[in-house]
């Protein structure tokens, strides 16, 4: 028979005890619940900043179809959406892939959109007139803004 191993300094016991478990317990909880309103905080800004980023690409989108087509695209925002119009902002409505069926874009996660008017970005990539978008998160009201600026150029701000 195999005669049981006594551990080293005379103890002969194995695992963790109750109260070691419940302070690492103890340690654990209180960590998560200092973290948790940090990780609500990030997740909402992440959520604000990829909606400003998912709009500047949308507009950069229109100024290149804008160049590509040598035509007039106005970028035109109704309720928290946006779609392109083609040659003015009474235009033929641009459908395409990831469009609904208006033509419309949709911004992920309920990100809200307004913009102070619609810009119309021309043959070869200026918008007149420039026009800032303010992009809100609903939950909490923290905004960005993306501007877009005579030239053309989009930026997130």
């Amino acid at each position: 028979m195999v005669s049981e191993r006594v551990l080293p300094g005379g103890l002969n016991s194995r695992g963790f005890s109750a109260a070691e478990l419940l302070v690492v317990m103890a340690v654990v909880g209180l960590l998560s619940a200092t973290a948790v309103p940090f990780m609500i905080t990030y997740w909402r800004s992440a959520t604000l900043k990829a909606g400003a980023e998912e709009l500047a690409a949308g507009l950069n989108r229109a100024r290149q179809l804008a160049v590509s087509q040598s035509r007039n695209v106005c970028v035109e925002v109704v309720a928290n959406q946006y779609r392109y119009r083609l040659n003015d902002c009474a235009g033929t409505i641009q459908t395409a892939p990831g469009t609904d069926g208006n033509g419309y874009y949709s911004i992920s996660n309920n990100i809200g959109v307004t913009t102070n008017q619609n810009p119309i970005f021309g043959y070869l990539g200026a918008a007149n007139p420039g026009a800032t978008f303010t992009v809100t998160n609903p939950q909490g009201g923290a905004a960005r803004n993306v501007v877009v600026s005579v030239s053309g150029r989009v930026q997130v701000e």
